[in-house]
């Protein structure tokens, strides 16, 4: 029951095993565990089910509760957002570009830049595309 809803809000899968006979290396008989796919398979038509009747009690509902539940959802769950970093105000004085073959830093570098001062620190590992 409750667990079957938390998958289906968080759009997981169970993972259900089952214990299975098997044989190790000396021949000895041992109890291993295994997924269990058929289970795995009934609790997923489950909570389709749950996603299915939530769909459809929400249909019912007045759009002031609908307003308030999104509200709700907003304010827990989409209150966070990926910062943009724009490093293109910076300047680099005593970096000889010319000498590295360029006319200047590519976008990207300017903005990894600035987000490595911003975040005091931390590691960068992408590709540089060349315009």
């Amino acid at each position: 029951g409750v667990a079957l809803m938390k998958h289906a809000l968080h759009n997981t899968t169970p993972n259900i095993s089952k214990s299975a006979t098997a044989t190790d290396r000396d021949g000895k008989e041992i109890t291993v565990k295994v997924r269990d796919g058929e289970k795995i398979q009934f609790a997923n038509s489950k909570i389709d089910e749950i996603r299915a009747g939530f769909t459809d009690w929400l249909n019912v509902q007045s759009p002031e509760f609908k307003n308030r539940l999104t509200e709700m959802y907003n304010r827990k769950f989409n209150c966070f957002v990926r910062p943009q970093y724009d490093g293109g105000h910076q300047t680099f004085p005593g970096l000889d570009v010319k000498a590295l073959g360029i006319t200047d830093l590519y976008k990207s570098q300017k903005d990894a830049i600035w987000m490595l001062k911003q975040n005091q620190g931390g590691i960068c590992d992408h590709e540089v595309l060349r315009p």
